[in-house]
């Protein structure tokens, strides 16, 4: 047994006894519980588990719905191999296990998912004085996004999909021509499209959330909320599709439910995004293209024709909605190598050749 005074949070000074099998665990406790009191944290509060600070954390009501139901999922891979680990005492050694057991049976993406939610989490805990340095600093082989190369239409391709006649193509139209995400299209109202100026404005997103379902959120970010200038094969696409709606909406009458959407479903609810997917492969193949795209894909086409036609990359930004133009330089200079190949050839022109 040992003794060390300490100060409460009311700056009183009390006498904490510690105990412990041998004189170097006492010794070992007195210095960790000095070491805690110089960095603010109460020797007094009660020892969460990860578990129980995690649960704590998550449910932030800043958050945007979908941000709290992706901790949710993440927290869900984590507890079972280290939620009753107290988390003063969590080692890097026990974080390394759980990325090390995610690892072979989930996908690289979802590892790092789960280790970022992990390194907000306890960085959050060092700011409120739950701990005082968190243990993923000293995690070693932490997991990294491989960088894959990425899928697109290529610019025949386009004009064979856009030139298919069926109910879809006006939505393939609009992605690809604008570079919206597909929630952005999906939670368009035709209030948004001013079709005499040629020209949207993105207000809401689409998003499917565990347990909730199809619920609409505001753009996750300022530049998400951005005017769109169409094309004009875009904004003809609008204006037949906005004739085929009024049609439609005769036909199914008092059964039509007005929720102002643009790409609604047979009754004018929310399309689920699950339906889009396959009415896009389904697309794909009668045109003949064979290999594997999906919706989110056409998006990354829509900013490839972009900047293969000499559109600024702070346009390209701007238009896809990014944060940065960083991000989406980083997402995007690399796909195409015959943007490369024509640089070179600029190069060569300035340098004289």
């Amino acid at each position: 047994m040992g003794q060390i005074w300490l100060w409460r949070d009311d700056g009183t000074r009390y006498r904490k006894k510690v105990y412990a099998k041998t004189r170097k665990n006492v010794l070992q406790k007195i210095r960790q519980l000095r070491k805690e009191q110089e960095h603010g944290i109460s020797p007094n509060i009660k020892e969460e588990t990860v578990k129980q600070y995690l649960l704590r954390w998550y449910q932030n009501p800043s958050l945007r719905p979908t941000s709290i139901d992706s901790r949710r999922v993440n927290i869900e891979r984590i507890v079972p191999y280290i939620g009753g680990v107290k988390i003063r005492s969590l080692k890097p050694s026990q974080i390394q296990h759980v990325y090390d057991s995610l690892g072979e049976r989930l996908s690289t993406s979802s590892v790092v998912q789960t280790h970022s939610l992990l390194r907000k989490a306890l960085s959050d805990a060092v700011k409120e004085g739950t701990i005082i340095a968190s243990p993923i600093d000293r995690v070693i082989n932490t997991p990294k996004v491989e960088r894959k190369e990425m899928a697109s239409l290529k610019q025949n391709e386009v004009s064979t999909l856009l030139h298919l006649d069926n109910e879809w193509q006006p939505l393939w139209t609009v992605l690809i021509g604008t570079g919206m995400r597909l929630g952005e299209a999906l939670g368009l109202q035709w209030q948004s499209v001013d079709l005499d100026l040629g020209s949207l404005v993105i207000r809401r997103t689409l998003q499917k959330i565990t347990g909730r379902g199809l619920v609409y959120q505001n753009p996750k970010t300022d530049k998400s909320r951005r005017t769109i200038f169409l094309p004009d094969l875009v904004l003809k696409a609008f204006k037949r599709h906005r004739t085929r709606q009024f049609e439609k909406r005769l036909q199914v009458a008092a059964d039509w439910i007005n929720e102002d959407l643009v790409f609604p479903n047979e009754w004018g609810k929310p399309l689920e995004p699950t339906r889009v997917n396959r009415a896009l492969k389904k697309s794909l193949h009668a045109v003949g293209i064979k290999h594997h795209i999906r919706v989110h894909d056409l998006r990354h086409t829509s900013a490839s024709l972009a900047l293969r036609r000499g559109i600024a990359g702070k346009v390209v930004q701007e238009m896809l909605g990014h944060s940065n133009y960083s991000t989406t330089m980083d997402i995007y200079s690399h796909v195409d190598p015959d943007m490369h190949k024509e640089a070179s050839k600029q190069m060569n022109e300035a340098l004289g050749g």
